[in-house]
């Protein structure tokens, strides 16, 4: 069940029909066409004219299908480390399928600066102001302008809705997100309490960006998750990976093809490395680390067909050598989708890659930053302010490999030119503290079974600052693609039940100070 140490009493104020939850259409997965803000400024910080005159588009989506108004809720889904697209839809279901239904709410989702189409540095006239601008600019706080301003403009302009709380036409705003932009929901409350009125946080790593977790923490509550699954699969993995990592290291073709790279597909630096064998051992066992946490996070619902289960039956196989046991872990996982031959199906290394100068498998984020554009986008986002600490103990499955700020800076200079900042926002922000600061109205989840849950706040810190704890749950499964459905788990079924009341009440105190909007209030 969910773990909920504050009881929130249940009291629907409404006299409309709520939508059914089994039977209502997904509007939220149907593609969304794109639009673009075309008066997005390129910098809101800084003193600069030649900056500060200069503008960009930013992409956004938008669902209007359920907004009953002026006078109702604006959900805000902030974008994060990735692009988004038509394909992609409404990010989560659960809001625009369920909340937004039951409110009357409109949904806005802006993409990150940096990532898509959304590009601030487009103009060769901002390039040519300063060499490394993106510092400047490429910011979680740039990126939460961006948000409000986009907000203030769409909610003013097209929606009708007042600034003024006191007003009737008034439209709450909610803050959404999981993962890092769940990090940024509690940061766009936490720092503009004036237009945000209550953020909904999924798998936040808070912990983290405020350097309050081991390193250890995530690699190892991962493998302590896929012992539950299988008993012996910490060690049998531990096994498989030991042998493997022996015999690269013994190698002199550093033994590529035989855990199933396509051949040639070693990046050169690793050839151009002092140590070239123990380069490939830190970069092949960075993928296979990556990759476990990638299936630890989609984890939901959990069963014996997921794919983070099939990779422990993968590596307690009787059946299969260390190194088959890796080759089919990664093989399976890796391969190119349209390659159907079995017997000639392989993965590379190079694909593993982000795009741009220097790139290496090894990069900010040890949990993964992902291949292209994006990876490249989110190497330098967690090269800067967002630093992970995480790294690989001698208790975990994996090849044991300690993290360190120095091992980042030299990455993270080799890379941008830049120097990871660790402390600087949390020290600017204070997003470590948030009763001393009276913080409020900030709703935190989290799936205890993902590996982020490491640095989340798991408990309440205020009546108004909650915590709710899904056993069964994995990265932000109640924020996920699929919306509430038949295959949720008990504590999921009643996560949802209670998010609804939490924001639900939270809305009501919004509006309890205002006139009535009409005869008939949804809340």
């Amino acid at each position: 069940m969910i773990m909920l140490t504050t009881p929130v009493p249940f009291s629907w104020h409404t006299s409309i029909l709520l939508p059914s939850l089994l039977f209502h259409i997904a509007l939220a997965g149907i593609p969304r066409p794109e639009q673009f803000f075309d008066e997005q400024l390129v910098d809101h910080l800084f003193d600069d004219n030649r900056v500060r005159q200069q503008l960009y588009s930013q992409r956004f989506y938008t669902l209007d299908e359920h907004f009953l108004g002026p006078g109702h809720p604006i959900f805000l889904i902030l974008g994060g480390e990735g692009a988004i697209s038509p394909e992609t839809g409404i990010f989560y279901p659960f809001i625009g399928d369920h909340l937004a239904a039951q409110w009357g709410a409109f949904v806005l989702e802006p993409e990150h600066r940096f990532y898509g189409k959304s590009q601030p540095l487009n103009s060769t006239a901002v390039k040519k102001v300063e060499e490394n601008l993106r510092v400047k600019l490429f910011t979680p706080e740039q990126a939460l302008h961006d948000a409000l301003t986009l907000l203030d403009h769409v909610r003013g302009n097209q929606l009708g809705c007042s600034r003024d709380r006191a007003s009737p036409e008034y439209c709450p705003i909610i803050s959404v997100g999981g993962s890092y932009p769940g990090w940024l929901s509690a940061m766009a409350r936490i720092m503009f309490p004036n237009v945000v009125d209550m953020a909904y946080a999924a798998s936040a790593p808070m912990g983290f960006y405020s350097q309050q977790v081991d390193q250890f923490s995530y690699y190892n509550h991962i493998t302590n998750v896929a012992e539950t699954l299988i008993p012996g699969c910490k060690v049998a993995t531990q096994s498989a990976l030991h042998d493997v990592e022996l015999a690269i290291l013994t190698s002199d073709d550093l033994a590529a093809t035989s855990i199933g790279m396509c051949e040639g597909t070693v990046p050169d630096y690793v050839f151009q490395d002092d140590d070239p064998n123990t380069r490939m051992v830190e970069e092949l066992m960075m993928v296979v680390g990556y990759t476990f946490a990638n299936d630890n996070m989609s984890d939901y619902p959990p069963s014996t067909a997921t794919r983070f289960y099939k990779a422990c039956e993968t590596f307690t196989s009787q059946s299969l050598t260390s190194i088959e046991k890796v080759k089919q872990f990664l093989v399976e996982r890796l391969s190119r989708k349209d390659d159907s031959d079995n017997s000639t199906r392989c993965w590379a290394m190079t694909l593993q890659m982000p795009s741009g100068p220097h790139a290496t498998i090894s990069s900010g984020d040890w949990s993964g930053v992902g291949t292209g554009d994006n990876g490249e986008s989110w190497d330098f986002q967690t090269c800067t302010l967002l630093v992970e600490a995480i790294g690989f103990s001698k208790d975990s499955m994996f090849v044991p490999r300690e993290w360190s700020l120095e091992w980042l800076t030299r990455h993270c200079q080799s890379r941008f030119g830049v120097t990871p900042r660790p402390y600087e926002i949390v020290q600017k922000w204070h997003f470590d503290d948030l009763v001393t600061y009276n913080v409020s109205h900030i709703l935190f989840t989290n799936g205890l079974k993902d590996g982020w849950s490491v640095s989340g706040i798991k408990s309440n810190l205020s009546d108004s600052l909650v915590a709710l704890n899904f056993p069964n749950g994995a990265h932000h499964s109640d924020l996920s693609h699929l919306g509430p459905n038949r295959n949720d788990t008990e504590d999921i079924e009643q996560g949802y039940k209670a998010i609804s009341r939490i924001l639900g009440q939270w809305l009501r105190d919004v509006k309890s100070a205002m006139p009535s909007i009409s005869e008939v209030s949804v809340f």
